[in-house]
């Protein structure tokens, strides 16, 4: 499954990343206080990996009795912030150590997908829905603060595959599955990394109900990282739309639609309901060489979006 932002997208998180370390003081303190020697004008990367563990640890994402591991970080680090390596997990992983404010965060993960391929601004897309949405297989009980979703259309002109990338808080104490309802063309939900796949659910016509269990409960609060891929069956019509439904607030949402051949025309649509409804935003988009489409959202609440095209 692919986690790594373009080649160009990490070189302009990286200096993004190590502007705002050392040119902002309440994340430069944080790192300072366990660096012994620095140069204004360079990181320290033991500091650095010093709060970094010191949030792993906290977080219970790695288990305190793993000592050695600032040293363990260390080359990761240094190849992020050299913009050599960074990865979606990496790079979560530092915006919640160093509590990056909103439009900090907004910034370096908008470097990171490569910019938006229209330009909505700060303003994101919130309250669109005028129906009800599919009911929940199970009660919403995680947040998502940052997601990437990678849609496949095969030369058949049908979605083939959905990769997806999660970094989640809980919103209560023992939360120990994650659930949502992609359409009923999935065939198979496949554990990537951080939970397995449990079982499928009725729900709505159109729609399929999928659980994964979490590889670790989690506390009210406390982060996690969550990969799974669904695959779907060939459909008869050719796939000419693809949507993300949003509930509750969800944050740094990264949209891309990856096609074996090109669409002629397609466009960032957002939309009143979840299955058809009414196009209450479309902006037309740019394909790019590599026949993609992307998009980067700051911010999403209530809402349905995606990108619809003709061939």
């Amino acid at each position: 499954m692919t986690t790594k932002a373009p080649p160009d997208g990490v070189t302009t998180a990286a200096r993004v990343l190590r502007e705002l370390l050392i040119a902002k003081s309440t994340y430069r303190r944080k790192w300072m206080i366990h660096s012994q020697r620095t140069r204004p004008d360079e990181i320290n990367y033991s500091g650095v990996c010093q709060v970094l563990a010191l949030y792993l640890w906290n977080e219970g994402v790695k288990p305190e009795t793993e000592t050695d591991l600032p040293r363990k970080l260390r080359d990761v680090i240094r190849l992020a912030l050299q913009g050599k390596q960074l990865t979606h997990r990496t790079l979560s992983w530092l915006v919640e150590a160093f509590e990056f404010e909103k439009q900090d965060a907004h910034r370096v993960w908008n470097a990171f997908s490569g910019g938006s391929v229209t330009d909505l601004g700060e303003t994101g897309i919130s309250f669109t829905l005028r129906t009800d949405p599919v009911p929940l297989v199970k009660p919403q009980v995680l947040r998502t603060t940052t997601l990437f979703s990678r849609y496949y259309i095969n030369s058949a002109q049908s979605l083939s595959k959905i990769e997806t990338s999660h970094v989640v808080v809980a919103l209560e104490n023992d939360v120990d599955t994650f659930a949502y309802s992609p359409r009923d063309t999935a065939y198979e939900a496949l554990g990537i990394a951080g939970g397995t796949f449990v079982q499928f659910h009725e729900s709505s016509a159109g729609f399929i109900g999928v659980e994964f269990k979490l590889d670790r409960p989690l506390r009210k609060g406390q982060h996690a990282s969550l990969q799974y891929v669904t695959n779907h069956v060939d459909t008869n019509e050719p796939c000419t739309h693809i949507r993300r439904a949003v509930r509750k607030r969800m944050e740094n949402i990264d949209i891309r639609v990856l096609f074996a051949n090109p669409p002629k025309r397609a466009w960032w649509c957002a939309w009143d309901d979840y299955a058809e409804g009414r196009t209450v935003q479309e902006i037309e988009a740019a394909i790019s060489p590599r026949s993609e489409l992307h998009q980067f959202v700051p911010h999403a609440e209530e809402a349905v979006m995606g990108f619809r095209w003709e061939w």
